[in-house]
């Protein structure tokens, strides 16, 4: 079932600029597109959104293929943030620009899992089959390879963890 209305509510109640729930909202049009829950001739119009908007105008790669839950918050816009298209994020999850949700080697499925809660900063790299915890925060810039525990800090390249 979509619950695309509740999903938009709890991501425009974290997003409070105009430019950010902009891009939340094609995300996530696209996202309904690609699970059917659009009228046909609705698909094709969330698809020519997230080339326009998205990817020419933002510079990001959010692909609808994406598994994230309501509370995305992408500040700046999500300006040149790239989202493996296999990637799963949690709730209320900080996406600051330029961030990177990478695949490592060959297998597709070598892609980032981000918990409930977490914060990723500007410029921020998470690449291959690691998970970020919940609640844990990646510093701006930080290479991230391995699994960061819940409720930790990753600071560094490459990343290495330390206790909240």
């Amino acid at each position: 079932m979509c619950e695309l209305r509740d999903t938009l509510r709890e991501d425009f109640r974290v997003n409070a600029r105009g430019l950010d729930r902009a891009t939340v909202l094609v995300f996530r049009l696209n996202q309904a597109a690609h699970r059917g829950c659009l009228v046909a001739v609705k698909r094709p119009l969330a698809k020519i959104l997230d080339l326009l908007w998205t990817q020419l105008t933002i510079g990001a790669e959010l692909p609808g293929t994406v598994k994230c839950g309501p509370g995305l918050r992408l500040p700046h816009a999500g300006r040149g943030v790239i989202i493996n298209a296999n990637s799963t994020i949690g709730r209320d999850v900080t996406i600051y620009h330029r961030v990177t949700l990478g695949v490592s080697g060959a297998d597709p499925r070598n892609v980032p899992t981000i918990l409930d809660g977490a914060y990723l900063g500007t410029g921020a790299s998470v690449i291959g089959g690691v998970t970020v915890g919940a609640d844990a925060k990646v510093g701006a810039g930080a290479v991230v390879t391995k699994d960061v525990p819940d409720g930790a800090l990753a600071v560094g390249v490459p990343a290495h963890v330390r206790e909240a």
